[in-house]
């Protein structure tokens, strides 16, 4: 069960999973991540992680996700300049990351970790069923937002 600051701080992870659907839906069909959806989640996050902060006067899990969200940026352009995933992506895996870079890096893993995995599961289904080459892509929100929900599920029942 979360506690007063940090259901505070919960409220940008509860951010990510309001517009999941959304983006979910729009990454299907478009096979992009819309802005208007992803951006304002960091200042959401910012503002949950700020006032928990204060409330706690304990500014370190609000460092610690800033940090989280810097290397998963880094880590997620270079992929993209390499062309495995595109901007959009980039910019959620971002978010996700500071969003839950306030529990520590085991729940910021835990929300990429699964959605990869997930999303590699279902490319390697459908590369067996030869719906999907090896140059196939694929629309990577839906995965990365799965995971997100999978680390918010974590940090309830924790």
């Amino acid at each position: 069960m979360l506690h007063t600051p940090a259901l505070i701080a919960f409220v940008g992870p509860a951010y990510v999973l309001a517009v999941a659907i959304p983006l979910t839906l729009f990454d299907i069909r478009q096979r992009r991540l819309p802005n208007k959806l992803v951006l304002p989640g960091f200042a959401v996050t910012l503002l949950g992680q700020l006032a928990a902060s204060i409330a706690t006067h304990d500014f370190w899990p609000m460092l610690w996700a800033f940090l989280s969200a810097v290397v998963v940026f880094a880590l997620a352009l270079m992929a993209n300049r390499a062309g495995a995933m595109g901007m959009g992506d980039v910019k959620l895996l971002t978010l996700i990351a500071m969003s839950f870079g306030w529990w520590g890096a085991p729940t910021v893993l835990l929300a990429l970790a699964t959605g990869f995995f997930l999303a590699a599961f279902v490319v390697l289904g459908y590369l067996m069923a030869g719906r999907h080459k090896l140059s196939s892509t694929i629309p990577l929100g839906p995965y990365l937002l799965f995971g997100a929900g999978v680390a918010a599920t974590a940090l309830v029942w924790s």
